[in-house]
């Protein structure tokens, strides 16, 4: 049996036919399967990140309650310094406003 050039030509030219379709086929393949792969890991991934930013504003509203709490224990603290620095303050003028009565009283009686 002779093999001839053009026997041979469409020989390759079958194998090399069959041999693209075959990774035609494999690509559309391996693509679905990343395809599915991807979108499920984008899917956990989402829940996961969903999941995550919950739990950090939980986490948020307790750290401000806290701090709303510390806040107004700083604000009593800051009027009740203000009201004794007044109580103070006042008494410590009447001190010197005495002061100044008996010292203009001496001088207008000398």
């Amino acid at each position: 049996m002779a093999v001839d050039d053009a026997g041979l030509e469409r020989l390759r030219d079958d194998l090399l036919t069959a041999i693209n379709a075959a990774l035609r086929d494999s690509e559309h393949r391996l693509r679905g399967g990343f395809t599915g792969a991807i979108s499920a890991s984008e899917a956990r991934l989402g829940a996961r990140i969903d999941a995550s930013a919950a739990e950090t504003r939980r986490h948020m509203g307790v750290v401000a309650e806290g701090l709303k709490s510390d806040i107004a224990l700083v604000a009593e603290g800051v009027v009740t310094l203000t009201e004794r620095l007044g109580a103070e303050m006042r008494a410590g003028v009447e001190v010197i406003d005495r002061r100044l009565l008996r010292v203009e009283t001496r001088l207008l009686s000398a």
